[in-house]
């Protein structure tokens, strides 16, 4: 038994040491994109009067899906024919469309190079807003990790309990 007690408490110590190791590299990766996340922002420029005005525009300005010729409204019907053609060859390369877009809204994509975002109904603060989606999916992610850790460590508990009554 006492045996059994150390080896649980070396795996112990290992699952803590692994999960430090995590957590550490999940705040690296975060650092990093923050980092990424600034460097893409354009900093506060100085105007003519002497004062700081931040533009928060991205310095990379996203590409269009096709040459600018063929983004007019005419050359892409020519060229998908029908509105779910053109959509499912946007969604290709851009992920699933807010809705059901019009030969407009397509338009607009295949020029931008992203979907439209709609309009925010709520009238508070971006960076709020910002700030509270941060927080919402930081805790969809510890919530998930809290249920694969608990499921490992069930694992383990299931192993020792055999590992007792077994041979």
């Amino acid at each position: 038994m006492a045996e059994l007690s150390e080896r649980f408490a070396e795996l112990m110590a290992r699952l803590a040491k692994s999960d430090a190791e995590l957590f550490r590299t999940l705040g690296e990766q975060n650092a990093s994109v923050r980092q990424l996340v600034d460097d893409l922002t354009v900093a506060a420029a100085p105007t003519a009067d002497g004062s700081t005005e931040s533009s928060q525009a991205p310095a990379l300005a996203a590409q269009t899906l096709l040459p600018p010729a063929e983004c007019t409204l005419a050359a892409l019907k020519t060229r998908f024919r029908r509105i779910a053609d053109a959509q499912a060859w946007a969604e290709e390369r851009l992920g699933p469309a807010p809705k059901k877009p019009t030969w407009a809204v397509l338009e607009h994509t295949f020029r931008s190079g992203a979907w439209p975002v709609a309009p925010s109904k709520r009238s508070a603060s971006s960076t709020g807003q910002q700030a509270a989606q941060l927080e919402q999916r930081l805790l969809e992610r510890l919530e998930q990790l809290e249920q694969r850790l608990t499921a490992r460590l069930d694992g383990l508990e299931q192993l020792l309990r055999s590992r007792l009554t077994g041979p």
